[in-house]
């Protein structure tokens, strides 16, 4: 496992930040970074990456990827160049922690996003536990790179640059020594705390400017009408409006009626709970394309339904051109990964199951069933 080829990254990892800082990304709070290191990053955009390689130049680091993004034609050629690791998500990863141990002995810089995701709302996700077992095992410093503002700048809903101001800070978070004296879970909360971000807090400060633009995308989000409860929004311009009642929501700096879209998401997402906990036996359904890799690439393998209940998934239709059924424990998937308006995604062993739906804003709705009813299910006993 090598480094970045230094002759490649320098020169591209520097036009890099030069376009990072025009889009507008700014630095505080610096302190050196120097390998053996760990760098841990918030991951509200699809320019993630791009910011904290800015943040960490002229320094190499070597990222942990989605093992998925090295299948997609937009990020594998570049995934490839930069060295990265390929990390199977949502599971242990072996092999991939293997090859990072292997760059820290060789005094590199390791970056990784331990979301998993990028958060469709711009609030920190909760991580996987997994992440305190790899940084007490890996035993060198560890340090946080925090972007506040990407999201808004770059939000995960559309392909669209919003103009605004990104402000990426530097921490130091724990050294070997307190790593071996801390618990698993002082340093998950450590982690957890230290990367913790909500867009409608940081909003309250008047200097966040945001410029408005389409909305386009929103609606696969924020997709629940919070008046008359219908759900499929639609975005206009600045506005979300509900087709139903017509009541209007308008966008204006990053915030939807002066409040922050991380605000709206919990508030759909708390409605949507308690029709859960009213609801005898709940399900969510879909007709979906099954994706899988197959030969090195993430292909069609099969079409059917996908049925969410309170105990499993289940998959009924085609794989490989054979009727089959899948089945997945609601308890072993505490949550799910979604490309939004797309798709959902389980990942079991070293394999992808993404269920493309034509419906864009159930995604959205089925992360919502299933973190619930995966929250549910450690303290049912049914």
């Amino acid at each position: 496992m090598k480094r970045p080829n230094p002759f490649l990254y320098i020169p591209l990892a520097g036009l890099l930040k030069v376009f990072a800082i025009i889009k507008g990304q700014r630095f505080k709070n610096h302190c050196k970074i120097q390998g053996p290191a760990i760098v841990l990053s918030n991951h509200t955009s699809f320019y993630d990456f791009i910011y904290t390689t800015a943040a960490l130049y002229p320094r190499r680091v070597t990222y942990l990827a989605a093992s998925k993004m090295f299948y997609e034609s937009q990020t594998k050629f570049f995934l490839k160049l930069a060295r990265a690791v390929p990390k199977s998500l949502m599971q242990a990863d072996p092999v991939a922690s293997l090859k990072a141990f292997r760059i820290l002995k060789k005094n590199g810089i390791v970056s990784v996003f331990p979301e998993g995701q990028i958060s469709p709302s711009g609030k920190t996700l909760k991580p996987a536990f997994s992440i305190a077992k790899f940084l007490k095992k890996a035993a060198v410093n560890v340090y946080v790179v925090k972007h506040e503002g990407a999201g808004l700048v770059n939000p995960p809903w559309n392909k669209k640059t919003y103009a605004g101001l990104i402000e990426t800070s530097y921490h130091h978070l724990c050294t070997p020594e307190e790593l071996q004296n801390l618990s698993l879970d002082a340093i998950y909360d450590k982690v957890y705390d230290a990367l913790y971000f909500e867009p409608s807090a940081y909003l309250n400060n008047p200097h966040h400017i945001y410029k408005d633009q389409s909305l386009e995308g929103l609606e696969h989000v924020i997709y629940e009408c919070p008046t008359c409860l219908k759900e499929g929004l639609v975005s206009k311009d600045h506005q979300l409006v509900c087709p139903s009642c017509g009541l209007t929501l308008t966008y204006h700096s990053g915030l939807l009626e002066q409040k922050g879209v991380d605000l709206w998401f919990k508030e759909q997402e708390t409605r949507l709970r308690k029709i859960i906990d009213q609801t005898e036996n709940y399900t969510i359904s879909s007709p979906v394309e099954l994706q899988s890799f197959r030969k090195g690439k993430l292909i069609t393998v099969g079409h059917g339904e996908l049925t969410l209940d309170h105990e499993k998934y289940i998959y009924q239709g085609t794989v490989d051109g054979l009727n089959q059924e899948l089945r997945f424990h609601v308890k072993d998937i505490p949550t799910l990964p979604s490309d939004i308006g797309r798709n959902i995604q389980i990942y079991q062993n070293d394999q992808i199951y993404q269920f493309e739906m034509k419906n864009p804003f159930l995604p959205t709705k089925f992360v919502h069933v299933a973190e619930y009813l995966h929250e549910k299910s450690l303290f049912d006993v049914r």
